[in-house]
């Protein structure tokens, strides 16, 4: 079942990004008739890390085995074109069951260090900003692309039996 994204509902994974303008004195924002701006979440890219801000195509509808979790950083993903669905299983919840959630454009999510996760597209290629840590992109990056033993990702399976985690 796909979950529409909700801020409750999404609450275990991490926070949901909201694009209805948030004016309180809790952040900083501005508004007016050409132009307004607020802070939708602070980003935290773990200690001593640099923030890496990517493009990201999807294009795969099947859910894959295997779902990765980063260990030093919180990861956002935005849809700019086409939507996602986010599959998420918490860390702590061995016998959990992935929840999957529906993100089009205009939403977007910041999951929390530790969060279980992969990403499919509805229909077709979805294009994404997301955000990481830098270390972390090249760690994930260089294990893809070369079979290299991951230092900042780990994996586990759709179904939690047997997790490496």
């Amino acid at each position: 079942m796909i979950h529409h994204l909700a801020a409750d509902a999404f609450a275990p994974y991490g926070k949901v990004l909201d694009s209805t303008l948030q004016v309180d004195d809790s952040a900083p924002a501005f508004h007016s008739v050409s132009s307004s701006f607020y802070r939708a979440a602070h980003f935290d890219p773990g200690d001593d890390g640099e923030v890496d801000i990517l493009w990201v195509t999807y294009d795969r509808t099947e859910i894959p085995e295997t779902l990765e979790s980063h260990l030093l950083t919180e990861q956002a993903l935005i849809p700019i074109s086409g939507s996602v669905v986010q599959h998420v299983r918490r860390p702590d919840h061995r016998d959990g069951a992935v929840e999957s959630f529906l993100i089009q454009p205009g939403q977007g999510i910041v999951m929390n260090r530790g969060c279980l996760h992969t990403t499919t597209s509805v229909s077709g290629k979805a294009l994404c900003l997301m955000v990481s840590r830098a270390s972390t992109t090249q760690d994930l990056a260089d294990s893809l692309s070369h079979g290299v033993e991951p230092t900042e990702t780990v994996y586990g399976r759709c179904s939690s039996s047997d997790d490496s985690t």
